[in-house]
């Protein structure tokens, strides 16, 4: 009988043990920090660079470059964090960090949104980062000056 109550005092103190190591593990917070960089900006292309430091990711989608009118469209209020997840996860792309890209085909002085998003392996979202950036205007040098052209009627042979 005595052996019964050790063996019963045992197995309680060994589940208690588990279910505390299990609840610390469970406790500790993922954390991510994001740097997104965008550089070489033009009138349409820009070079894109995103990383993360912190508790790997399970998956990372990333919102490719919209514009703010239409982020502002879809998301009212840019600081409601929840809003903003929200947005980036339903229409976000999977990606792998370190992620580059050139982005190409933008329009000419827009101010663009970038946004990622970590999700751990249960798939709760547990970092997010947004960044901006705005195309530069066309230079009316590189055009340059048309108004001394001539018209092509002029010049038939």
């Amino acid at each position: 009988m005595k052996n019964i109550k050790l063996f019963a005092i045992l197995a309680a103190i060994c589940s208690f043990m588990a279910v505390s190591s299990c609840e610390k593990k469970g406790s500790e917070t993922a954390s991510i920090e994001f740097t997104i960089e965008v550089t070489n900006v033009a009138a349409v292309t820009a070079e894109l660079s995103i990383d993360g430091k912190g508790t790997a990711p399970a998956l990372v989608r990333y919102l490719a470059p919209v514009s703010k009118a239409d982020f502002l469209a879809e998301v009212a209020n840019p600081d409601d964090e929840a809003a903003v997840k929200n947005y980036i996860s339903k229409v976000g792309t999977a990606i792998a960090l370190p992620y580059t890209q050139v982005l190409k085909d933008l329009n000419v002085g827009t101010e663009y949104i970038i946004g990622v998003v970590a999700y751990d392996a249960n798939m709760n979202i547990y970092g997010y980062a947004t960044s901006s950036f705005t195309t530069k205007e066309m230079d009316d040098r590189l055009v340059g000056d048309q108004s001394e052209a001539g018209n092509l009627t002029e010049n038939i042979l």
